[in-house]
């Protein structure tokens, strides 16, 4: 007993304080503004909409064809590569809100045969940036990393981006310090973008993307907490080997949960699915190949968000 009464005080430190709350949103604009065409041209996405990629309905938005360079050591060549601005999503956080989280999902494909990934996708923000060129901010995700979604499939493809609302690892090389704030999410020059790598081969190949939607996790302090699960119990924890995730459902809905690590990337979706006000269920989180460290489970009913953290040894 002693024992279960550490292990809840420990999630309930780790809780988040206040409402949870979160928005989604999609862009308005597209390689339009900010001067990005005036800095980087069409960038190999001719007639590109913001509407194109605001919904998934098999509607794209396409690269020019983009020519292959005979290895990763020729010369860069502007034919090659393409760049997506998206900007003026919208949100309207409350100012005095704490940011916990913020993730991309990204539904994209290509056409052609020869390899093309990213060379850096990242939110970017023109909050204290100089004139001209869009500036990032946070977490980058890059050549240098690896990931899911780094090499275009060619099938269309869901990928999630996910970074907490502060940290240490923003940056190409994931040391520079950043901590979003509702000013700059809210800023209409908050957006997303997504710089192709020279693809390598002989021929050509196309990058096409059907959605690209931002969600925003935040807490709003002095509001009631509303918990999305009641006699929620995490054990062992720690642990060398699995985690349970025993809950009650508050209400009747879609519950999911979600394991993110110490970075905010998203490892996997581990429950998603209705549930039914006053019945138990178990989750488990995490397995034996899951590496030693630090990681945070969030669970949203679409209103609230619960969140806590389980520790691998």
């Amino acid at each position: 007993m002693k024992k279960h009464f550490t292990l809840l005080t420990l999630i309930s430190v780790f809780s988040l304080p206040g409402f949870g709350q979160s928005q989604t949103r999609t862009a308005t604009y597209l390689n339009n503004l900010n001067n990005f065409q005036a800095v980087f041209g069409d960038q190999n996405f001719p007639r590109a909409r913001a509407q194109d990629v605001a919904t998934d309905n098999n509607t794209f938005t396409c690269s020019g064809k983009l020519f292959g360079i005979p290895d990763s050591t020729s010369s860069f060549r502007s034919s090659s590569v393409s760049s997506l601005a998206l900007q003026g999503f919208g949100f309207n956080i409350p100012s005095n809100a704490t940011i916990d989280n913020i993730s991309i999902n990204v539904r994209r494909f290509k056409k052609g045969t020869i390899p093309v990934g990213d060379q850096i996708l990242s939110l970017m923000q023109r909050y204290q940036c100089g004139v001209g060129q869009p500036c990032r901010y946070g977490v980058h995700w890059t050549y240098l990393d690896n990931y899911p979604g780094k090499l275009y499939p060619t099938m269309e493809t869901s990928y999630t981006f996910s970074q907490n609302g502060r940290g240490t690892n923003g940056g190409f090389y994931h040391t520079d310090e950043y901590e979003w704030t509702p000013a700059i999410v809210n800023h209409t020059y908050f957006g997303v973008r997504i710089d192709n790598y020279p693809p390598i081969g002989k021929s050509s190949v196309q990058i096409c993307y059907d959605l690209v939607e931002v969600t925003v996790n935040f807490t709003v302090p002095g509001s009631p907490v509303k918990m999305v699960l009641n006699e929620l119990s995490v054990y062992p924890n720690p642990s060398t080997s699995n985690t349970n995730l025993r809950f009650t459902a508050v209400e009747n809905g879609k519950v999911v949960i979600e394991l993110y690590n110490s970075t905010g990337s998203k490892i996997s979706t581990i429950f998603s699915g209705n549930v039914i006000k006053g019945q138990s269920y178990n989750v488990t989180a995490g397995d034996s190949k899951l590496p030693k460290g630090t990681y945070l489970y969030k669970i949203s009913n679409g209103k609230q968000i619960q969140t806590g953290r389980i520790m691998k040894l």
